[in-house]
């Protein structure tokens, strides 16, 4: 199957081989057959602001933990497989982590020399792929034996910063890099395609929504773009202009997307044909960095500025705080895991996760 032809920019297409069989060469430990290296660290309850603070708090979450990951991780991106596994990108160690939550185990799949995965995906056979910022290539694990391949770009193309990746529901990938280029690649004929898309310079996030549409959106084009795979549709639209420094998207269970802005204390939200529409987060000093849209609607931000977990509701246009973030540093990536919300902080070498409380759930 080949990927629909896009209406932007100068079209590169080429078959690839896919490296099948090739074992990384471990960053972390000596040898070709070295297995995946396992940290079992302590877990440890974060730090719980007083009750004052976290009135709003208690009535959703239960305490939350921190799993400390080994020095220099950086996660960038984190994921919540089918088989209730916790996986996260190693940027800085140019490797795949699988955290157990229930007793902290780490363990760590080197993707090989000179890696560094960016985001992570599941694809429908349970393998994890993952696009690399300094290599333009995919990585693909297999969880079961640890086995990592790449997926190479073809030849001629320049340096694509690939930054985001979401697969659709026909298991096809799709991908894009901050220097302006989207491409898709077919596992089932190994096929990859790229082009030019002047769109996503400085791209900045991705999402996918239940519906099956995929979206990516771009800070410095000031763009965001929507693929509907099995409709071969694809459109392009203006981001609101008070929205500067774009940083984290998520999309809501009725088609709608948000974006957050890194540098301004406001959210926007995208709900089709051309409607948009921006909020302001009543604390001056917020800055949201990543974005999470569970299934009844609720937004929920993490705001580096203040170092909050702080929830938004569309109805009653109501901002409440309902966490703490802890001392840390730039913070990349945010998910629901449906009976938690999980948050990786690059700074601190920490994910946070916050339980859900049913008793006090409102």
């Amino acid at each position: 199957m080949v990927a629909p032809r896009l209406p932007l920019g100068r079209r590169l297409s080429r078959a690839v081989v896919l490296f099948c069989g090739l074992l990384v060469q471990p960053v972390l430990a000596a040898g070709p057959s070295s297995p995946p290296l396992v940290e079992v660290p302590k877990i440890q309850p974060s730090a719980v602001a007083p009750p004052a603070a976290l009135a709003a708090a208690q009535p959703i979450f239960g305490t939350p933990r921190d799993y400390p990951l080994m020095a220099a991780s950086q996660p960038t991106s984190l994921l919540g497989t089918r088989d209730g596994g916790l996986w996260f990108a190693a940027s800085g160690l140019g490797a795949i982590g699988r955290l157990d939550r229930a007793s902290g185990a780490v363990t760590y799949y080197p993707l090989g020399v000179g890696a560094r995965p960016y985001a992570i995906a599941e694809a429908p056979d349970r393998s994890i792929y993952a696009v690399d910022r300094a290599l333009n290539v995919l990585h693909r694990l297999n969880p079961e034996t640890g086995e990592a391949t790449r997926i190479a770009m073809p030849g001629d193309l320049p340096f694509l910063d690939l930054a985001a990746l979401r697969i659709d529901h026909d298991g096809k990938i799709w991908f894009s890099g901050a220097t302006g280029w989207l491409g898709s690649h077919d596992p089932a004929s190994g096929q990859t395609d790229v082009s030019s898309h002047e769109d996503l310079l400085g791209l900045a996030g991705s999402a996918s929504g239940p519906n099956g549409a995929i979206w990516f959106v771009a800070g410095k084009s000031g763009r965001m773009i929507r693929i509907e795979p099995r409709r071969f549709r694809h459109d392009s639209m203006a981001v609101p202009a008070d929205v500067h420094g774009v940083r984290g998207l998520a999309a809501g269970p009725n088609g709608e997307v948000w974006i957050a802005a890194a540098r301004t204390p406001t959210l926007a939200r995208y709900s089709g044909r051309g409607s948009w529409l921006s909020v302001r987060l009543p604390w001056p000093d917020a800055r949201s960095q990543a974005l999470v849209v569970r299934a009844d609607g609720m937004l929920f931000a993490a705001d580096v500025g203040r170092r909050k977990l702080i929830r938004y509701h569309p109805v009653l246009e109501r901002f409440d705080e309902v966490g703490d973030l802890g001392t840390g540093g730039t913070i990349r990536a945010m998910i629901d895991l449906g009976d938690a919300i999980a948050i990786a902080d690059m700074g601190a070498d920490r994910i946070r996760v916050f339980p859900d409380d049913p008793a006090k759930h409102n």
